[in-house]
């Protein structure tokens, strides 16, 4: 069971230790941060309501704090069985049993010890209560107060790292300080130097030239001055020193054959000569919706690359490889390389239950949020590469581009995706994991290459033991296999480079051309070999087709595409004993039927795209979220007497301002049609997606839709019985 959290930095998240999340509106979600912040102090109720609700009169501003009172206690106490709220003439929120982590890095960032900073800055996400805000300005005033003291204890945090890390010539922990903090304050032409000196030491001037005129043009623009003299002369130097470099290099060109040295086995195929295990980078933690993530970030390129690999994995056993380890040498030659465990495996929580693709992406999103990489490079390997795919799709303007290597668009056999694996192959695959795990791996489909490497079979073993249980293992692995995403293919719009190796006996090279047949503008490359594991043979190959597409010019990702959730729900009938009602009466039904289900829109984060007779069009960025508000929706009209439908489907739309268009939301109101009274359906493309959401689908029907290629099967929705 997690234990109960509060995190605003970045954000909001709370959660207890149940299962179920609690959805506070974002006036509750207001309070509870503002009480958080003032732990250890009561509030008087005037005062709560004149901050929140001062806009509206007194009577109705006490109602509606009284309303939000109920619901954070209901929705916080329930999640935990704890008290957290207690209120009667004052309200005071009780920390005590809760990891809140503003307490966290307060504490953290008062230490004087570079480990203390570093996890500090860890917890530090983002700013308090990012993207957040009320048209209440006693709140806002209080939040901007907040938000500037709490951002300065960050930037005194990198401020004290940079300069330990450049007193003790650690040139790489000292360019990620100084980026993020220069991220956070871009005019600081201090940070800048020590950037410039530390990619100098690293043998990088190009950076270094580049970073001076980055110095320059934000000078320039923000304030309309030139830089200081001290970082003139730094720039200076560093040029005469490039310059120099450049003249050693061309002499060296021109020196005889026998002088030369040696090409590197990327360009000559012969076996590289890998060196002992390096030293392993240090492993960072990040929370998301309550669950540990881990992640390690190595080299310090311009590029930001993160690679999610297959199935199971281990940060730190990874690096035991000499193989993989020269992989990631390789990636981190070119690009800030970060790399995670996903949940259920590897330094990641164990033990969370089954995963949904969303969590896994939104645990992607928390990494790259805790490491400051607004514009990534995705790279994803077999089963990562879904996640990836739905990244992409659904966040565009943070995906600078998309790499594909051994990966799929569905993971089980049917009529139109003939090439993946049958039921039947499924659990045999599944027998063979259970009966050989813990022996010597069996690398006869991963890397037939290294079949006869007694270390690469004894260190595979190890790796997959100290990544999952054997239970989990086989759990992911089946999940893995119901993975389908070939709906969303057309709604990716990023760069993006598929590759294959043409023998591999778990991804054939059918499903490599599949994607890039349906991704817009999919680069395809097909390697000889047979191995599906990145650091098989070709490796080097593999490796360099990335840096060539990722180093190049990569055009900018659009942002008016984008892929929605759409939900249709619509009241149905009307309760026998509402029939002979006055009609005032049955106006303020009405009313409270749609304020109720406004609420439960705005609960879930939902956008009301339009009203629609006895029911509404919404759009959500997760599917999960659209379910879930059906769900609450039909729950809590049903306390009324009254019955809902509701249709949910996932597709691209496209974003003018505030509103939302496309195909998706038309399909979404003529799937309606098939729903009856107290039904929720949705596409299979919402089925697909939702694998280990614990929801329960039953096939509902299958229909011919005008525009719709071979039509669309539909699920009923249901939560199971607890």
């Amino acid at each position: 069971m997690a234990h109960p959290h509060l995190c605003l930095l970045g954000g909001f998240d709370f959660a207890g230790g149940a299962a179920a999340v609690p959805v506070f509106s974002r006036k509750a979600r207001a309070m509870v941060a503002y009480l958080a912040l003032q732990s250890g102090h009561s509030q008087s109720r005037e005062k709560l309501a004149a901050l929140l609700w001062g806009g509206n009169g007194e009577a109705q501003a006490r109602m509606s704090l009284r309303q939000a009172l109920s619901a954070v206690r209901k929705g916080m106490d329930a999640s935990d069985g704890r008290t957290f709220l207690t209120d009667g003439d004052s309200i005071t929120l009780n920390l005590d049993d809760l990891d809140f982590d503003v307490v966290r890095f307060e504490a953290l960032a008062a230490g004087s010890e570079p480990e203390q900073l570093e996890q500090a800055l860890v917890v530090y996400r983002g700013d308090l209560l990012d993207g957040f805000g009320l048209k209440e300005e006693p709140f806002e005033d209080w939040l901007r107060v907040e938000r500037e003291r709490l951002r300065a204890m960050a930037v005194a945090a990198l401020d004290k790292l940079v300069a330990h890390y450049c007193t003790t010539n650690d040139p790489a922990s000292c360019v990620r300080s100084a980026t993020r903090l220069l991220a956070m304050e871009p005019l600081r032409e201090d940070i800048h130097r020590a950037l410039m000196r530390a990619y100098a030491v690293q043998g990088r001037l190009t950076l270094a030239l580049r970073q001076y005129e980055n110095c320059r043009s934000a000078l320039q623009r923000e304030l309309n001055v030139q830089p200081e003299p001290e970082t003139r002369h730094l720039y200076e130097d560093l040029r005469t020193r490039r310059m120099t470099s450049q003249a050693a290099s061309r002499i060296a060109a021109s020196a005889p054959p026998s002088q030369t040295p040696p090409p590197s086995p990327a360009r000559t195929g012969a076996r590289p000569a890998f060196p002992a295990e390096p030293m392993r980078p240090a492993t960072h933690y990040v929370k998301s919706a309550g669950i540990n993530i881990a992640y390690q970030v190595t080299g310090d390129g311009p590029v930001d690359l993160i690679y999610v690999p297959g199935w199971v994995s281990n940060l730190d056993l990874a690096w035991s490889s000499p193989r993989l380890a020269h992989v990631l040498q390789r990636l981190g030659g070119f690009s800030r390389l970060i790399r995670m465990d996903k949940r259920g495996t590897g330094l990641s929580d164990r033990n969370v239950g089954l995963p949904t693709l969303e969590e896994r992406m939104e645990d992607m999103r928390a990494v790259l949020d805790a490491v400051g990489s607004k514009h990534t490079v995705l790279f994803g390997s077999s089963e990562g590469g879904p996640m990836c795919m739905l990244f992409a799709a659904t966040y565009p303007e943070r995906t600078a581009a998309l790499v594909l290597n051994g990966t799929y668009a569905s993971g089980r056999w049917s009529k139109d995706y003939p090439w993946a694996r049958t039921s039947e192959q499924v659990e045999e695959d599944l027998a063979a994991v259970e009966r050989q795990w813990g022996e010597p791996a069996d690398m006869s489909n991963a890397a037939p290459s290294l079949m006869n490497d007694s270390f690469e079979r004894e260190w595979f073993a190890a790796y997959l033991r100290n990544s999952a249980s054997p239970a989990d293992a086989i759990a992911l692995w089946r999940w893995g296999t119901e993975i389908d995403v070939r709906a969303l293919l057309p709604a990716i719009h990023v760069p993006t480079l598929i590759v294959q190796a043409a023998g591999d006996r778990w991804v054939k090279p059918e499903e490599g051309r599949y994607l890039a047949t349906h991704i817009e503008g999919a680069r395809y490359i097909e390697l000889a070999g047979r191995d599906h594991v990145i650091w098989g043979e070709n490796s080097d190959r593999l490796v360099d087709e990335i840096q060539t597409f990722v180093t190049g010019a990569l055009p900018a990702a659009p942002g008016e595409r984008v892929l929605v959730t759409a939900l249709h729900v619509e009241v149905v009938g009307v309760p026998s004993a509402l029939v002979n009602t006055s009609n005032q009466t049955w106006r303020d039904l009405m009313q409270r039927r749609d304020d109720e289900i406004r609420k439960e829109l705005h609960h879930a984060d939902g956008q009301e795209i339009k009203r629609t007779g006895y029911g509404f069009l919404a759009v959500f960025q997760r599917p999960t979220r659209a379910i879930q508000c059906a769900l609450a929706i039909r729950r809590r009209l049903g306390e009324s007497g009254l019955r809902v439908r509701a249709a949910v489907h996932i597709g691209e739309c496209e974003r003018l301002g505030d509103d939302v268009t496309g195909i998706a939301i038309q399909l979404t109101s003529r799937l309606l049609d098939h729903a009856g009274p107290g039904e929720i359906i949705a596409s299979r493309t919402v089925r697909d997606l939702m694998a280990g959401s614990g929801l329960t689908f039953e096939e509902h029907c299958e229909t011919e839709l005008a525009g719709v290629p071979g039509g669309l099967q539909l699920f009923s929705v249901s939560k199971p019985a607890v």
